[in-house]
C-alpha cells in the first residue's frame, strides 16, 4: 500500500525522490500518514489523498493538504481540509489501516470538486486498470446537486485508452479549445495497408495526428534513449510520408494554448 512504511528488509528510499512535481506526491504521502492516528470519529481520507491510498497517481501537484471528509464539520487547515459531507457504508472502507472512501466514490469526490485536468486522468487510470467503469461512475453521480454536471463531463472524457495522464491531459484540452474528433490510441496504415504505428490520437475524418512523448517514453526504454527517439523520428517520417500531419506535445505544450490552437486551425482547415 503506498502509504505505509516500507518493509524493514528493503532498501528502498521513502519518501522516493525524484526531482520533480512527483516528489510533491511523495510528501502529500507522508503528509496523509502522518494524519492517521489523529483523525476524529468519522473522518475518512478522500479526493486526492483518498486517491493517493488506493495507488492512483496525481496528474500534477493537485493540492498541498491532506483531505478528509467528516459529517456535520468543514474546515480549511493549511495542511488538513475537511469538507462536510455524508457517507454510507457502502462507499466507505480500509486500506490498511486507513479509513478511505472507496474508489468509487473518491472518483465522485474529485470529479465533483476538482477542475477537468486533475479528476480526468485520476479517472482514466482507474478505468484502464479495472477499478471502476463508465457505467457505474455515472450511476453515482447525485442528479441536481452541486457539481454534477463538471462530473458527468468528468466521466465522459475519461477513457480506459489513456495509457498516461499526459493523454488524459491531451483528450481535457481538445475540450476546452472545441477541438472535437480526436480518438485515442488507433492503428495507424500507409496507402498500401503497411502498419506504421499506434498513435495517441487520429481525427475520425481528416489524416491528423496528436502524440504525447512523456519522458518516460525515452528514459524508461530498454535500449535507452537514443534508441527510441530514433524510432520515434523513423515513425514521425512514416507518418508525414503517408500524408497525415503530425503534432507532437511534450509536457509543457498541455499547459499553453500555442499548440491546442494550431491543432483547432488545421483541423478547420480541412473543411
Amino acid at each position: 500500500m503506498p502509504l505505509h512504511l516500507l518493509h524493514n528488509t528493503t532498501a528502498t528510499e521513502y519518501p522516493r525522490r525524484y526531482g520533480d512535481i512527483r516528489d510533491n506526491s511523495e510528501w502529500l504521502r507522508v503528509l496523509i500518514r502522518s494524519y492517521a492516528d489523529e483523525l476524529p470519529a468519522g473522518a475518512v481520507f478522500s479526493h486526492v489523498s483518498a486517491a493517493l491510498i488506493h495507488g492512483l497517481d496525481p496528474p500534477y501537484p493537485a493540492t498541498d493538504s491532506a483531505e478528509v471528509v467528516r459529517p456535520g464539520f468543514h474546515r480549511a487547515k493549511k495542511t488538513l481540509r475537511t469538507r462536510d459531507r455524508s457517507l454510507n457504508s457502502e462507499e466507505l472502507t480500509h486500506v490498511g489501516d486507513l479509513p478511505v472512501t472507496t474508489v468509487g466514490r473518491t472518483l465522485v469526490d474529485l470529479a465533483t470538486d476538482y477542475p477537468l485536468e486533475v479528476s480526468v486522468p485520476f479517472i482514466s487510470e482507474a478505468l484502464r486498470r479495472g477499478l471502476a467503469s463508465h457505467e457505474s461512475l455515472h450511476s453515482s453521480i447525485r442528479s441536481g446537486t452541486r457539481g454534477c454536471r463538471r462530473a458527468a463531463q468528468a466521466f465522459d472524457l475519461a477513457s480506459p485508452a489513456h495509457e498516461s495522464s499526459g493523454e488524459a491531459l491531451c483528450a481535457v484540452k481538445f475540450f476546452r479549445f472545441n477541438i472535437i474528433g480526436m480518438i485515442p490510441q488507433v492503428n495507424t496504415y500507409d496507402g498500401a495497408g503497411a502498419w506504421i504505428a499506434r498513435n495517441d490520437f487520429r481525427h475520425d475524418k481528416h489524416p491528423l495526428i496528436v502524440e504525447f512523448h512523456g519522458v518516460g517514453k525515452y528514459y524508461l526504454n530498454n535500449a535507452g534513449p537514443d534508441r527510441a527517439s530514433s524510432e520515434n523520428h523513423e515513425r514521425h517520417m512514416k507518418l508525414l510520408n503517408a500524408g497525415y500531419r503530425v503534432f507532437n506535445l511534450v509536457w509543457a505544450d498541455l499547459f499553453r494554448a500555442r499548440e491546442f490552437t494550431k491543432i483547432r486551425a488545421a483541423i478547420a482547415e480541412f473543411g
